[in-house]
């Protein structure tokens, strides 16, 4: 069908160079599926004639951007075509407008490379290699996303192909409620084939700089680390230009059981004074970085999070406290010693057990930006919270299917006793979610019906929540009560 349709050139079959080609260049193994075919847009015009043949053929579909999805069936598919966004990568900057364009299938470290020249970023992953695409319809957690909000949030307008085909724009005076759906939506309601977002000017446009620090502390130090980050985070709205994730984790190539920090500062203002609660919390071991440019700070590549290796995330929230973050750390200890005793030797496991600030003031420039679909600003409205992640590194599927019964146990401990302590929260973090974690039945009731009418609106025949296999799905109606009831929210 595709090939009658007229792209040939676009099409990639299991026998093929190309075809392996792309199925190699996944970050994580799990979610390098063999779909029937590839398909490989070059313009909006060939992702519309896409959307037009697998709906008239009835054909399931899976979108890939730029292949940082943890899972399987998180952005590819075995039995239907995989629209690869590969081809469409490019960046552009027009200084009449002050908006970077941003195609799908690119990645962050090419932006932020091409932006740099200019004086100037935007606000997108920290690591170069994640993709822009799936990053940016998710939400986005960036170095700004305390002073500008979730990357998302700084999207001025989306080039997007709905369910029928046709090509449209969707900002704050086209198809608004599109624009603000698509912010935090996922592939629920189109392919997106152009992000336009507004630019950030670095202070010095000679120097593209930002401040990095990432420091190893000795294991002794974890609670005074934990008790530094719930200061920081409260306080985060003094200085927005300053962030700070750390993680307790299990890594060989470094030393086995390691306590990290990474601080960062998007002035290029080196140890500001909101990280001072850091730099006094225990014995450090070992430090590095300091002011280089954004494009060099994001090459850096975490040794936990490697391409090339299964993958298993699975995140929680709760509100900022100490008594949740050092549990977790207990059970992440656990859950090592029993992914030792149940892998084999060559698994080369590594894992994170993450903590990131989840400010109000990030939800207040979503809301201030035009709103989005992400649910921050219903959780946050009683406070600062805590992102966590879960995440585990290895090799061998064997590996992988023991070893999820176990990361499960370990998150589902942490989330119980964050409810029995009343400061559990219910929201999950697309970007970070596990296949089985529905993160788009925790946004909150007014994001919900945001979302479920801009996809009867925009894809009245379900396009996007039948024929696409990967990704996840908007809730159906009737499923979400329990789940806020569990946490004191019934809607």
């Amino acid at each position: 069908m595709l090939i009658a349709a007229g792209l040939r050139d676009n099409v990639f079959f299991p026998n093929e160079t190309k075809y392996s080609m792309r199925l190699d260049s996944y970050w994580s193994v799990s979610a390098a599926l063999s779909p029937w075919c590839m398909v490989l847009p070059s313009t909006a015009e060939d992702v519309a004639t896409i959307i037009k043949t697998v709906v008239s053929g009835n054909c399931p579909f899976g979108v890939r951007g730029g292949g940082h999805g943890s899972f399987a069936l998180s952005n590819s598919v075995e039995h239907g075509v995989t629209i690869d966004f590969g081809n469409m990568n490019g960046t552009t900057y027009k200084s009449d407008t002050g908006i970077a364009s941003i195609q799908p299938g690119g990645h962050w470290q090419d932006v932020y490379e091409t932006l740099a020249p200019h004086g100037l970023t935007v606000t997108g992953g920290r690591a170069g290699t994640v993709g822009t695409g799936g990053f940016l319809t998710g939400g986005g957690n960036s170095f700004h996303s305390a002073s500008h909000g979730m990357a998302c949030d700084t999207v001025a307008n989306f080039e997007v192909v709905i369910a029928n085909g046709s090509i449209i724009n969707a900002n704050a005076e086209q198809n608004a409620d599109l624009w603000v759906a698509l912010k935090g939506g996922s592939a629920n309601l189109g392919l997106v084939t152009r992000f336009d977002l507004r630019v950030i000017k670095f202070p010095d446009p000679a120097k593209p700089d930002i401040w990095g620090k990432f420091i190893s502390y000795d294991p002794a130090a974890g609670d005074s680390v934990i008790d530094a980050m719930v200061n920081f985070t409260d306080n985060a709205h003094l200085d927005q230009n300053t962030t700070s994730i750390m993680y307790f984790g299990h890594i060989p190539v470094a030393g086995g059981a390691v306590i990290h920090l990474g601080m960062e500062n998007t002035l290029g203002i080196a140890d500001p004074p909101a990280v001072e609660g850091y730099l006094k919390a225990g014995k450090i071991l070992s430090t590095n970085g300091g002011v280089v440019p954004m494009a060099e700070l994001v090459r850096s590549e975490n040794p936990a999070q490697l391409a090339g290796f299964r993958n298993i995330w699975l995140t929680l929230s709760f509100k900022n406290d100490a008594r949740v973050m050092k549990y977790a750390a207990e059970r992440h200890a656990e859950a090592v010693k029993k992914l030792s005793e149940s892998l084999s030797s060559d698994s080369n496991f590594s894992t994170m057990c993450a903590f990131q600030p989840l400010n109000k003031v990030i939800a207040e420039h979503g809301v201030r930006n035009g709103g989005n679909v992400m649910g921050l600003d219903y959780w946050t409205q009683n406070g600062n919270g805590i992102l966590f992640l879960a995440e585990l590194g290895l090799q061998g599927a064997e590996n992988e299917e023991r070893a999820l019964p176990i990361m499960r146990e370990w998150t589902d401990a942490v989330e119980s006793y964050a409810r029995e302590l009343g400061v559990g929260w219910g929201w999950k973090y697309l970007n970070y979610a596990g296949r089985e974690q529905d993160p788009l039945s925790t946004i909150g009731p007014n994001a919900l019906r945001k979302l479920r009418a801009a996809a009867k609106k925009y894809d009245p025949d379900g396009v996007f929540q039948t024929l696409r296999a990967s990704g996840f799905k908007i809730p159906k109606a009737g499923l979400l009560l329990v789940t806020f009831i569990d946490y004191g929210y019934a809607w």
